[in-house]
Order: C-alpha cells, then structure tokens, then sequence
C-alpha cells in the first residue's frame, strides 16, 4: 500500500501499531509475587516450545501478516533469537530473507545504501520500494551483529555498519532540534518531518562505536540517549514523539516538540524505549518500573493499564496490559536487575506466554509477539 507523500500524527500512530502491535490475546490474572527462582523452570520448558514453534516457520515468506506483507521488525527480532538459541540455519534463513527483500544495495542509488524497508508483499511480482524503516534498521543491524559474533560471519558485521550508515543519513537538525526522521519516502524521495522514540537504541549504538572507535556512531549514542531521557513524563513514563515544526507554532516552548498526541502514552512503547537505554541510562527504565509496581504491587489495587496519561499517570481507560506489556516489563525488569519488579511481573508475563504458545494461529503465526516473548524469558533465565 504507497504512503502518501505527508503523514499526520494518527497515520504515524497507526505505523507506529504495524511496528509495535497488540496481540488479540487474554491477559493475565493478577497473581501474588513469588521469587524469580520458582518460575525459572516453566520459563526454561516454555522457553524451548516456543523456539521449536519458531522453527518450523521456515524463513520469512513463512511470516506473511494478514495485509498480506511481511515486516522487517518480524524477520529482525527472529533473527536475534535465533542468535541467542545458537540456531545458525535459523538465523541464516531469516538473514538471507532480510538481504534478499529488506536491505537496499541499489548500484542507481547510493544515497539509499544501507537503507531498510519497513515492509514487503512477496506476492508482487516487481515491488517498488515503500518507505525505509529506522526501527527497522536498528533492529535488523542489531541482529546481525551478534550473528557475526556467534556464528564467526565477518560479513554480517560489515552489512550491521552499513546499515548504520544508512540510519545515520536518517539524522537532521530541525528548528533547533536533533532527530532521527522517522522513514525516507521512495516515492517523493522524502524524509518524514517527524521522529518516534523507538526509532533510537543508545545502548546497541553505544556498543558497536566502543567496539569499532567510530566517533560518528559515538556522537550518535549520546544524541540518542539525550533524546530518550528527554521524553521522559512527568509521571515518569515516556512520550512516544519527536516533532521539531511545532516550534513555529510554540517559538518559546522547547519542551512541546516531545509529546504523545493527547499525552495519552502505552505502556508497551514506552517499556520499548526504555529497554534501548538499560546501560547508557538506566534510570530510565528503573522510573518506569517503580511507576508500575506502585500500581502492581500492595496498596496499587492493580491500576495499571495498557494506557495511561503522560502527565499524571492516571490511567485512560479500562483496557488491561496484554502480552506485549507483560513481554517488555519483564524483560525492562531483568536487564536493569530489578529482581522484585521481575517477581511480581513474571506471575503475569508466563501466564500470557503460555496462552500464546497454546492459542497460536498456525496461519497468524504472530511472529513479533513470538520474539518479544523469547527475548523475555531468556532475560530472566540469564539474570
């Protein structure tokens, strides 16, 4: 489907959603804490049943979504747990899919080198490319670089930096504002005027400038941490967007070109973003957390929900975390070692889990909720 040549804030929500959906899954019961270690095992059994689910999805023309297209987003996170369950032909499939369909290496445009597709329909015969993806990039060059450290491909490290390069041409300063735009339009040869906050990842940048020296990807890190500790909420969740052109329209107020529409913030978006800063900024994520265990824990009369205002903290509806909140809390919990946030959460993430191994539509195969869900339990099994 083309994008049209501008998008407003719902169409980019809506992007947003492709990126970061919500399973159309039971949420789980509030459940008394227990300590990390009982829930170990089930985490382990259920851990290598959902890595044998994976498996047998082939590569990624097995990861058709209903609109008929494939997402980089699925094929990248797969692709890295594949890395982490020392599945080489696994990764090689979903790598070579990537390379194949999502990787731009046009000799005709250099300038797109390095660039990668949100998303492909491998049902159309000479697809024209859509629109880059920064996410999308992040992830794909992230997955490939441990690839090439797992399973000894120099090459893959190499393709990891030149699709760094290519998010780097993604990078602009707008009204006075530092931003990696959110997608380049092929069609109008175009960058978005706009930027989310999952379009950052400080700690993977952070990692391969220490490792090659790069000053470039060094300088990028820092920007993109400075971005994602200045989304924070006042509530202490963090907003979803960076849009600098609304300081023609507010010349005196720095602070409203980093928002949500509405200051409505879900609590899966932000739990992402966080986890992208869980070593350059981990405050962060600690915020967050004590945000929802306030509202978990004793006292919390289990308040929180998928979503809630950035300002107070109020919730905006009655609509309960699902798997995707569960998924990124726990794993948020884990990476910055916060074993009591882990306890109370894992009572909901396995139970959500577990439902999705057991409820899967073999012909939906959900493949992103697939890979935040593996990325979780190994978290906590490695904490």
């Amino acid at each position: 489907m083309p994008l049209p040549t501008r998008r407003n804030v719902l169409e980019m929500a809506l992007l947003a959603g492709a990126v970061v959906p919500t399973a159309s899954l039971a949420p789980a019961p509030a459940v008394e804490a227990r300590p990390v270690a009982d829930y170990l095992p089930a985490v382990r059994a259920l851990r290598d049943k959902v890595r044998t689910l994976v498996r047998g999805w082939g590569g990624g023309e097995q990861l058709v979504r209903p609109d008929g297209f494939v997402y980089a987003v699925d094929v990248a996170q797969l692709m890295a747990c594949f890395v982490d369950a020392a599945d080489r032909d696994g990764y090689g499939r979903m790598r070579d899919h990537a390379v194949r369909h999502l990787v731009r290496d046009d000799k005709s445009d250099p300038f797109t080198r390095g660039f990668v597709l949100w998303r492909h329909n491998p049902a159309e015969n000479d697809p024209k490319p859509d629109a880059s993806g920064t996410t999308e990039a992040l992830r794909l060059a992230r997955a490939l670089w441990l690839g090439a450290s797992a399973f000894d491909r120099p090459g893959d490290r190499e393709l990891a930096l030149v699709i760094l390069r290519g998010y780097l041409r993604h990078e602009t300063v707008d009204q006075g504002v530092w931003m990696v735009r959110n997608y380049f339009g092929f069609g109008t040869r175009g960058f978005a005027s706009n930027s989310y906050l999952v379009d950052y990842d400080p700690d993977f940048v952070r990692e391969v400038a220490d490792a090659t020296g790069d000053a470039e990807l060094s300088r990028l890190a820092d920007r993109s941490r400075d971005a994602v500790r200045g989304a924070a909420t006042p509530a202490g969740l963090l907003y979803d967007l960076i849009q600098p052109e609304l300081k023609t329209m507010y010349p005196l107020l720095d602070s409203v070109v980093t928002f949500s529409p509405n200051d409505v913030v879900q609590l899966s978006n932000g739990c992402t973003v966080a986890l992208t800063v869980t070593r350059t900024a981990p405050e962060v994520g600690r915020r967050l957390l004590a945000f929802v265990a306030k509202r978990l824990g004793a006292g919390g009369n289990g308040t929180l929900r998928m979503y809630h205002y950035g300002r107070t903290g109020e919730a905006v509806n009655d609509t309960l975390p699902n798997i995707n909140e569960w998924s990124t809390l726990t794993r948020l919990a884990a990476n910055v070692g916060d074993r009591s946030a882990a306890a109370l959460l894992l009572g909901r993430a396995l139970p959500s889990w577990d439902y999705y191994y057991t409820h899967v539509n073999p012909t939906r195969k959900d493949a992103f909720v697939a890979s935040e869900a593996l990325a979780s339990m190994s978290a906590v099994l490695a904490m």
